[in-house]
């Protein structure tokens, strides 16, 4: 097996002595903090969404319908009715691929810049942004309705939303909130209006009333900083928003901020973990059961200008076991002894990977060593382990326990990292990836199986 490993020295090493026939070597077992502090949840690795949705232009303002099937986005793709058009890309099941996207048409799109924006959550409405001639400034919010929430082509021609919410400035990336309890709406949207300075913008928002139209707008300070802000999107009971926006420099990044009803007011945004990094990442859309989120990044990898990706939501405690491209589903998988490989069907992709890390006679111990959200490809040896590092293709090397111990590699400190660990004779010896530090565990008898032991 090649190898390409970082060396440190190990804290647990002045520990070593109470753990008997053991030796452990110097090791990289280090990884970077996750951005966000760990209550805002946390995200598997972004997945692209691949060449149904995106293209060699640039795609941009996904909106995830209510079910989950159908995709709208923006993009500047040949073909269109204008610089930037509206299109639909549909999926049988939420597991499915998605289908080649289809441009909405002369009803919806223009001759000028057209932009999705949010869907309502009955599905029958939805806000976009267009520069489109009848507007009151350099872009306005509009609406278009449907009958049928599940016809993602009979939607309406769309109207704008009148002087009330826009201005002369511009006004755009409306994200529409339906409070569950009270059924009351409100539009968030962004603008450049207090500023009065070009691509400087805010976050407003805009009640609505019992007969559709909506109140003036007020702007909501919390959420806003010095910098621009873009993109937002509400989760469905209204307590978390998530916030594209450049306060942290040049570079767009995803924040998040919660709040304790829907009548307090927004906690400080915090950048999201693991979704900026190789690329940054800017409006987001939320699915409706808040565990996907959409974004658009200009990351490495993608297939044009700026692509759409996705990312899930996941437990720090429950990742999936197995999930090799980080989507938070398990990937179908086999390690084969005859030639050292690993064969994964990826479930974000549905694409084939064959990694040669190991040979006969290792025993598999695949786990999140670097707490990246994907599953590492690992294997323990007469007492060593190595683990193939997917954030950075490093080789984890550590020495801990006998040839004859039971690997048991689990996340025992919970800070989204599997710690190394053995057992032998009814004790637990674990390395606490979170510290560094060794723990022992008195804990079954010499004949028994641990539960998480890869037998």
């Amino acid at each position: 097996m090649k190898t390409k490993t970082t060396l440190t020295t190990f804290a647990a090493i002045a520990l070593l002595a109470q753990m008997p026939a053991a030796t452990l070597s110097q090791n990289n077992f280090t990884s970077n903090a996750p951005e966000a502090a760990a209550c805002f949840s946390q995200f598997s690795m972004p997945q692209n969404l691949g060449t149904g949705v995106n293209s060699a232009s640039s795609e941009q303002h996904p909106v995830i319908s209510p079910n989950g099937l159908s995709l709208y986005f923006t993009s500047d793709r040949p073909g269109g009715q204008g610089a930037l058009d509206i299109y639909v890309s549909q999926r049988p099941t939420l597991t499915s691929a998605w289908d080649a996207a289809q441009n909405l048409g002369a009803t919806v799109n223009s001759a000028s810049n057209d932009a999705a924006g949010s869907i309502s959550p009955d599905g029958r409405e939805m806000f976009i942004i267009s520069n489109r001639p009848g507007g009151s400034g350099a872009g306005d919010i509009w609406v278009m309705t449907r009958t049928d929430p599940n016809n993602d082509f009979g939607w309406s021609a769309p109207v704008n939303l009148g002087s009330v919410v826009n201005t002369t400035f511009f006004e755009q990336n409306p994200n529409y909130f339906v409070d569950p309890a009270t059924g009351a709406g409100t539009l968030f949207f962004t603008s450049d209006r207090s500023s009065g300075t070009a691509n400087v913008k805010d976050v407003f928002q805009s009640t609505r009333n019992a007969d559709g139209t909506f109140n003036p707008p007020t702007i909501v300070n919390e959420l806003n900083s010095a910098a621009d802000e873009a993109r937002t999107a509400i989760s469905r009971d209204g307590l978390e928003i998530f916030i594209g926006s450049n306060r942290l420099g040049t570079a767009f990044a995803i924040f998040v901020s919660t709040r304790a009803s829907v009548s307090a007011p927004w906690n400080p945004p915090v950048s999201v973990g693991g979704l900026n990094a190789g690329g940054g990442a800017a409006q987001p859309s939320l699915s409706s059961d808040g565990t996907v989120l959409y974004f658009t990044s200009n990351r490495p990898g993608g297939f044009g200008d700026t692509d759409l990706y996705s990312a899930v939501r996941v437990s720090v405690n429950r990742s999936s076991t197995a999930d090799f491209d980080g989507d938070g589903r398990t990937d179908i998988s086999v390690f084969r002894p005859s030639d050292g490989t690993w064969y994964v069907m990826q479930s974000g992709s549905n694409t084939f990977r064959a990694q040669p890390f190991g040979t006969d006679g290792d025993r598999i111990v695949p786990g999140d060593y670097d707490g990246d959200g994907r599953t590492d490809f690992a294997v323990f040896r007469n007492g060593v382990w190595y683990a193939l590092r997917s954030s950075d293709s490093s080789v984890l090397t550590v020495q801990w326990g006998l040839a004859t111990d039971k690997p048991v590699p689990g996340d025992y400190d919970g800070d989204g990292r599997t710690d190394i660990a053995v057992y032998r004779d009814g004790t637990w010896y674990i390395v606490q990836s979170s510290n560094g530090q060794f723990a022992t565990h008195q804990f079954g008898a010499s004949s028994d199986i641990p539960v998480v032991g890869v037998q």
